[in-house]
């Protein structure tokens, strides 16, 4: 007041003050002082009960049934009537404060004796507590026009505070039908609220009904999430709203604002490392200290971006690597821990849970070690000391005589790395992130202030050499600056287009064109003999060539084609290899030799004699009298990550069938095992020359799954032939 009264404003704003600010509003409004924006009046009406009640009932809008108590008796008996679970919290409260999810009697008369023990001025509210998904929109409206930059839906369902909770934009699961409610609900609240800039809404559907939360006539937290992402500057926008300017005026118009072509995510940030006695549970009060945003072209991958900044520490089953969780959760929670424990077990991971969650997860036919004790010293200690847990998720924190030791168990497992989730809906999302794949290497960098504004087009030709299938792209004019996620995306074969990896063909300066080889993970190969025969058909059949002996520049050199033609279109295509090298350290392999020929090795406990190849790219080869019998999908990965190779390999598992044929299974490094592998059947030919089954300057025939692959092995180099055709081309977005 005292700078008000030297300042003499115009009037105040507090619609930028979080609730502390709305606190404050009545007593401004007492004293004369003008509220600029949203009336002190339209204000108390959100806020108050009551007035609340009446207002939502005028426009018919559901909201989860609740009543005001102001003793304990009235407590019980709301609780009772309502129906248990319930929501207990007090009136006009800032970040979630002295709420509480209430299952049983005990848990309201425990609230109750602490929040009656300090003197109450406001009743305390008792609702319904509804579990379903939750959404928020931030509005803002002149009294005439309302607009309504984008619909968020929280990862997390209702339970779990908003600030606390992964927020997706735009909503990743709610039918048009549901969106046009949300629109309609949040017009009609803002204008009868009179509301003049911003108003945040928070609801949630429960049995498809859309029902209000919450109404804070102020800015939240996803202010200057929502308008990053949209590019609609709300804060800007709602100030000018304030001081009399009309949303027609400045160029918006009224409803939903266009999508923009990526999903967004923030996500919630908190200092449990820091706070070290702090019970880390996710519940309706907030714990947050920041957020971070992450954007990208699917779901997944945006968050993963986002937890990734978070400082959530990923672990994936991938490449041999071992991944433990422990699973431990409340009573209500062990219906549902079983689609987690199937998720989690379909990736290979180690799964561990305390006794009644372990019966759960047995009962679907899973694999899981029981566990007794959280206690210190107890069997999660130890699991956690030995390094064999790589994810906690526990939700029984809150409703149980266990809470000090989670809380001992939880600051162990910061200070190990180890990833603690207390809510079913978080370790769903990690654990479907885990599936995508996405690394640091293989997510697309978006700059936020070069946003695209609509989802772009790419027109790709989906080819097959002897079975290995790309997708390939024209990057003549340079656009696509991360191939790494669109192969993670595209080359999926349930939800992309599928392929062995994606294909850019692009200008080079010493050849007639480049390619760039990105795997199924979005590694980027350095040469892929099938790919390559496809490229010379890609620019041949596409007019950017008329000549049938051309050079293409590859990772590991320019390689010399010639294409066969038939009917104008390019049928199958020889290519000039170079020269193979057998030096161990053009690889590399970790063997003190200079080369590795007929060299006996142990990996994954068994014994083995491998010849080491380098084609471009490296290859082990070895020997099996029944390469149908070989195990690839279990022995492949050990010998792609064995300490032997430090930059991985390729595997060949041959057999010489006679002098001019060999039987070829192939584990590719980043895509598994594939129908072909051009320059891992050039590999198996100089192997076995070598090795002394076949003759040099002879052709001789690989068999793969996809088809036969011609080899000839000189001291002037390698030749390969085979096909190239193309299966379809199409029209993709990203």
């Amino acid at each position: 007041m005292n700078v008000i009264e030297i300042e003499k404003p115009v009037g105040v704003v507090v619609a930028f003050g979080g609730q502390t600010a709305i606190k404050l509003t009545q007593f401004l409004d007492d004293n004369g002082i003008r509220i600029l924006g949203t009336s002190a009046e339209g204000i108390d009406t959100a806020e108050d009960r009551e007035k609340f009640d009446a207002l939502l009932e005028r426009f018919g809008i559901r909201r989860p049934k609740g009543r005001a108590v102001l003793n304990l008796a009235e407590a019980l008996d709301a609780a009772e009537t309502l129906g248990y679970p319930v929501l207990l919290r007090p009136s006009y409260v800032i970040g979630g404060q002295n709420m509480i999810i209430a299952h049983v009697p005990a848990d309201v008369e425990k609230y109750m004796n602490v929040i009656l023990a300090g003197g109450i001025d406001n009743p305390v509210l008792v609702d319904k507590y509804m579990m379903g998904p939750e959404l928020e929109v931030d509005v803002i409206s002149d009294g005439k026009d309302v607009l309504i930059p984008g619909i968020m839906q929280h990862v997390e369902r209702a339970g779990v505070h908003s600030g606390d909770s992964i927020a997706v934009y735009p909503p990743y699961n709610i039918t048009d039908k549901m969106k046009q409610a949300i629109i309609d609900c949040s017009t009609n609240l803002a204008l009868e609220l009179g509301t003049k800039g911003l108003v945040n809404i928070q609801y949630l559907i429960y049995h498809g009904e859309l029902y209000v939360i919450e109404v804070n006539p102020r800015a939240s937290r996803t202010i200057p999430y929502i308008s990053k992402v949209t590019g609609v500057p709300m804060v800007d926008i709602a100030s000018r709203v304030m001081i009399g300017e009309s949303l027609a005026d400045m160029g918006y118009g009224t409803g939903l604002y266009k999508t923009p072509p990526y999903f967004t995510v923030k996500a919630p940030v908190f200092s449990f490392e820091k706070l070290s006695d702090v019970n880390s549970s996710l519940g309706p009060e907030m714990k947050s200290t920041g957020e971070v945003l992450g954007i990208g072209k699917t779901l997944t991958e945006a968050l993963y971006k986002g937890l990734t900044a978070a400082g959530f520490k990923l672990a994936a089953p991938f490449g041999g690597n071992e991944v433990g969780i422990l699973l431990s959760v409340v009573d209500y929670d062990q219906y549902e821990v079983v689609t987690l424990a199937k998720k989690l077990d379909d990736l290979g991971m180690k799964l561990y849970a305390t006794p009644d969650t372990a019966e759960s997860i047995s009962s679907l036919g899973i694999d899981v070690t029981v566990v007794n004790s959280i206690a210190p010293g107890g069997d999660v200690f130890q699991l956690m000391e030995a390094g064999k847990l790589n994810y906690i998720v526990y939700t029984g924190a809150l409703y149980d005589s266990t809470i000090e030791e989670f809380i001992t168990m939880q600051r162990r497992a910061i200070q190990l790395s180890i990833s603690c989730l207390t809510s079913l809906d978080t370790a769903n999302a990690m654990a479907d992130i885990i599936s995508s794949r996405y690394n640091l290497y293989n997510t697309e960098l978006v700059n936020i202030n070069d946003m695209r504004a609509t989802r772009r087009k790419l027109v790709f030709h989906k080819m097959s050499a002897t079975g290995n299938d790309y997708i390939y792209i024209d990057n003549f004019d340079g656009s696509i600056t991360c191939p790494e996620s669109l192969a993670v995306t595209y080359c999926d074969r349930h939800y992309g287009i599928g392929g062995d990896g994606i294909v850019l063909i692009e200008k080079s300066s010493v050849a007639t064109a480049k390619m760039r080889l990105f795997n199924q993970d979005g590694s980027e190969g350095k040469m892929g003999c099938n790919a390559l025969r496809c490229v010379g058909k890609f620019l041949y059949d596409n007019g950017y060539t008329t000549h049938t002996h051309i050079t293409v520049e590859t990772a590991s050199g320019v390689k010399w084609m010639k294409l066969f033609v038939s009917d104008g279109k390019v049928t199958s295509v020889t290519i000039r290899m170079g020269k193979a090298s057998l030096l161990a350290a053009d690889l590399p392999v970790a063997i003190d030799k200079e080369t590795v020929i007929d060299h006996p090795v142990e990996i994954g406990g068994e014994n083995y004699n491998i010849t080491c190849v380098s084609v471009g790219n490296p290859h082990c080869v070895v020997f099996a009298p029944r390469v149908d019998a070989v195990e690839v999908e279990k022995v492949g990965p050990l010998f792609e990550h064995s300490p032997l190779f430090p930059e991985r390999v390729n595997t060949e598992f041959i057999r010489v069938v006679n002098p001019v044929t060999i039987k070829m299974r192939v584990w590719e490094r980043g895509n598994g095992e594939t129908l072909a592998c051009g320059t891992g059947a050039c590999a198996a030919v100089v192997a076995a020359v070598e090795n002394g089954f076949c003759k040099k300057g002879e052709d001789v025939t690989v068999k793969v799954k996809g088809g036969d692959l011609i080899v000839n092995y000189t001291d002037e180099g390698i030749t390969l032939t085979g096909n190239a055709d193309l299966v379809y081309k199409g029209e993709l977005e990203y």
